[in-house]
């Protein structure tokens, strides 16, 4: 998904090519994203709605983990600059130079993308290990 937006958004800028470098980066930022997820799964982040309807449970999920995502690229950020040598307060200029509506925007790009993720986990763990992988991959009977 990462990969995508980078290429719609090279799209609406109008450039006509983009380096290896920029994708590069959306994939190294995809890596480091799924190991924060998997830190949320080890911490059994927003599993604690399992009495309620599925879906009250898909959403707390998410915004659990997406909670997460943004507290941890935060830190990602700071620790960046302070490998390139720059200060914390310079790490806090460079956080707030991104504009507020662009941050926004990514962030809730990011939640729209760990809401189907989320689902399809609750709905595997509903159905019991296993069964949502046979009716995705088993071939139907008619």
């Amino acid at each position: 998904c990462l990969g995508a937006l980078l290429l719609y958004t090279v799209s609406i800028a109008g450039v006509s090519n983009i380096g290896f470098a920029h994708a590069g980066y959306a994939a190294i930022k995809a890596l480091v994203l799924a190991k924060f997820i998997l830190l949320g799964h080890w911490l059994h982040l927003g599993e604690g709605r399992r009495d309620k309807p599925v879906i009250y449970s898909v959403v707390y999920q998410a915004v659990s983990i997406w909670g997460l995502l943004i507290v941890l690229s935060l830190i990602e950020q700071f620790v960046e600059g302070a490998i390139h040598g720059r200060s914390m307060s310079a790490g806090i200029v460079a956080v707030s130079a991104n504009s507020l509506a662009r941050s926004l925007v990514q962030s809730l790009i990011l939640f729209l993308v760990l809401l189907p993720y989320v689902a399809l986990r609750q709905l595997n763990a509903v159905m019991g290990e296993g069964q949502l992988r046979k009716l995705f991959f088993s071939v139907p009977i008619q």
